[in-house]
């Protein structure tokens, strides 16, 4: 056990040695608030010889104003009673150069009572190329965060520190890349929502105009309508009015006709007349022979023969009455005759009249129902008409509210755009940033009709 313990403080001298001499940085041992030891890496990262160390507080070596704005004087103090509260403090700290540069470091404070119990050691590991590192990172995610995606950082960093400088150029490059084409995508979606909006406003006017001209419409065929169904009433009534004509002309041909029979029937009384009275003429004539052969026989006989003489002269008399009777009445019914015979030619040629005039009101009569026919389909299809008229009436009322929907839609898309261009436009990729003109989104066009 003894040899165990012996040989185990040995290796430990041994390793704490090692560490001191070879570590990359600097210890130090710090006592009564000077430095009484340091390694040989405390010269590197000092800048100094071990004499110009040994002896010296760390005031000497720091700078007098540290990070946060406070003094170094009241930093030093402090640190000092954390370590020995805590057992240990870690704190970044700014040494003071030769030269009056500062140089960044990483403190660790622990205590190490090798004289006096209130004795630490210091490890001071040098920050200055992890400051590069971070400043070129700072000063490039600044570059970036501005808006300049063609930064890259040029200068190598150490090797266990090259892959960040490899991932910062690799971001930026894809960064720039990808903003590059979301810069040309946001310009054609701009030209487009530019095309899109001019084309929804185009729409939404020429809808306005067919919803009322079709307004417009809808009221002319509604008059239109209302013209046709009084047409078609006016027509049935022009029908109904037409056949009671047809019917009229009808009995007006049928009492034509019983009229000229009636004529022909007092023309062949005329003519019976006309013989009888014939026949009276003829009876005068004899009579009147008779009494001339009678005042003959009277005048042969003398005296006994004068009452017979004025017997035949009064019959011969009487006989010439009669006979200038029957001729006047002869002459009178010859006259009437004619005047019967020219009234049945009147009314023959009436007869014909009223035919022709029948003829032409059944055709009259059937054209007019043709008319009102036609006026009824005509009505019907105007009230089909006016129902779909008004069916699009109803369409395009819709579409038009659904054009000015789809207008503020657009109107909204372009705004979108626009600003989303805009939030583009200020990262600064390298290939310039395109124009809605360059990039302008070129739809599909309907021909006009």
């Amino acid at each position: 056990m003894k040899w165990f313990k012996q040989h185990t403080a040995d290796l430990n001298t041994r390793l704490a040695s090692a560490l001191f001499d070879r570590s990359p940085d600097a210890i130090l041992l710090m006592s009564g608030g000077q430095y009484v030891a340091c390694n040989a890496a405390a010269e590197t990262i000092y800048e100094r010889p071990r004499p110009q160390i040994i002896g010296h507080n760390p005031m000497t070596f720091s700078a007098p104003i540290q990070g946060d704005g406070r003094p170094a004087e009241e930093h030093v103090p402090e640190r000092a009673q954390q370590a020995l509260r805590e057992g240990f403090a870690r704190f970044e700290w700014l040494n003071l150069r030769p030269n009056g540069e500062t140089q960044r470091c990483i403190v660790m404070l622990i205590p190490h009572p090798v004289e006096k119990p209130d004795d630490l050691l210091v490890i001071v590991q040098q920050l200055d190329e992890t400051s590069q590192v971070v400043d070129s990172l700072r000063h490039g995610l600044t570059r970036v965060a501005g808006g300049d995606l063609t930064y890259r950082i040029d200068t190598p960093f150490r090797s266990d520190y090259e892959p960040l400088r490899a991932s910062f150029n690799d971001t930026a490059a894809m960064l720039q890349s990808s903003i590059a084409e979301i810069d040309i995508a946001s310009q054609r979606v701009r030209g487009g929502a530019g095309e899109i909006r001019r084309a929804a406003d185009d729409l939404s006017m020429r809808t306005e105009q067919q919803a009322a001209s079709i307004e417009e419409t809808a009221a002319a065929v509604q008059q239109i309508n209302v013209t046709a169904q009084q047409a078609a009433v006016s027509g049935a009534k022009a029908a109904t009015v037409a056949t009671s004509a047809q019917s009229n002309a009808a009995e007006s041909s049928a009492v034509v006709q019983r009229a000229i029979d009636a004529m022909g029937g007092i023309e062949r009384t005329s003519s019976e007349i006309s013989e009888i009275i014939a026949v009276i003429d003829g009876i005068a004539f004899q009579t009147n022979l008779l009494a001339l052969n009678a005042g003959v026989e009277a005048a042969r006989a003398g005296d006994a023969g004068n009452g017979f003489a004025v017997v035949a002269s009064e019959v011969r008399a009487l006989a010439q009455r009669s006979a200038d009777a029957a001729k006047d009445v002869k002459s009178r019914i010859g006259a009437s005759a004619d005047q019967v015979r020219a009234g049945v030619e009147h009314v023959h040629a009436a007869g014909t009249a009223l035919d022709r005039i029948a003829a032409q009101v059944r055709e009259m009569s059937d054209l007019i129902a043709d008319i009102a026919h036609s006026a009824q389909q005509q009505a019907t299809g105007f009230s089909q008409i006016n129902l779909a008229i008004g069916d699009m009436d109803s369409m395009t009322q819709q579409n038009a509210a659904m054009v000015e929907q789809t207008t503020a839609a657009a109107r909204r898309l372009a705004m979108e755009a626009n600003g989303m261009a805009d939030t583009i436009s200020r990262f600064d990729h390298g290939a310039g940033h395109a124009t809605a003109d360059d990039m302008a989104w070129t739809p599909t066009r309907r021909l006009a009709a």
